[in-house]
């Protein structure tokens, strides 16, 4: 596939880069070879650098356009033009070398994003299905380029929400039909216990189920809860402090829980 005409294309050509880094207190220096990278290129604001070619992930790459106008669109929140880094790496390997020292935490997972005080970074691997990582950790980037915080759970709710392509609307089929087979046995979403996570480290599997089953209702159950979903991010990317989501959802609809179940038990 070819990329537009204003996506410039380099390669390195045996070209290493030396970083010296300290792991822990009385540890020696470790360097890390950062992995020779097959094409580094900019489209609009993200900043690639891959070892997997240009046009094997052509297509990911343009798609990302189509993302960032998906968020705008369906959130209502302007978005920062910020430059995204997105390194993505041809195997779990190379990943582990280059993320582990970095973001030790994620070294066991596909992707990972991360904010510094100036720059965003999102490393992903190359795999089968590294379109959904990419949309997941890049969500993540936009987000966190464009509002002030954010809870934790709706962070990842909302990049569940959108890792999925375009077509699907946001729809997890896999997460659905584990959410209704939970309602089967009339065990309810998660709600107020997703405002106690902390880290993304104790997001477990049933806390992104419930987080983007939360976004995925207020987003289409009806107008007046997407307008109210829009209004608590827009209140944030004002630097207001509208409160927990939660309580907040209580005054606006006092039984949502009821009604969330019922819209998924409907919901094919």
């Amino acid at each position: 596939m070819k990329f537009p005409a204003n996506l410039l294309i380099t390669k390195f050509a045996r070209k290493m880069v030396m970083l010296g880094v300290v792991i822990g207190s009385g540890t020696s220096g470790l360097s890390l070879h950062a992995q020779e990278w097959e094409a580094r290129f900019q489209y609009q604001q993200y900043r690639v650098h891959s070892q997997v070619s240009a046009r094997e992930i052509a297509a990911g790459i343009k798609d990302l356009n189509s993302l960032k106008q998906t968020l705008k669109k369906e959130l209502q929140i302007k978005l920062s033009d910020q430059p995204i880094e997105l390194y993505i790496f041809s195997s779990q390997k190379n990943y582990r070398t280059y993320v582990g020292p970095r973001v030790p935490e994620a070294v066991n997972r596909p992707a990972v994003f991360v904010k510094g005080p100036d720059a965003l970074w999102v490393y992903v691997v190359y795999r089968r299905g590294w379109e959904v990582d990419l949309r997941h950790e890049i969500t993540h980037a936009h987000l966190h380029g464009s509002l002030p915080y954010l809870p934790i759970w709706l962070d990842e709710g909302l990049a569940k929400y959108f890792e999925m392509p375009g077509s699907k609307q946001g729809f997890n089929k896999a997460l659905h039909q584990n959410l209704v087979w939970r309602l089967r046995f009339r065990r309810g979403i998660r709600s107020t216990d997703l405002e106690k996570l902390n880290n993304f480290v104790e997001v477990r599997p049933e806390h992104y189920r419930d987080s983007w089953a939360w976004v995925y209702y207020c987003l289409h159950s009806s107008p007046e809860n997407r307008e109210f979903f829009q209004k608590y991010l827009l209140e944030i990317q004002a630097e207001e402090v509208p409160g927990p989501f939660f309580e907040n959802l209580t005054r606006f609809s006092p039984d949502y829980n009821q009604q969330a179940v019922r819209f998924y038990r409907n919901h094919k």
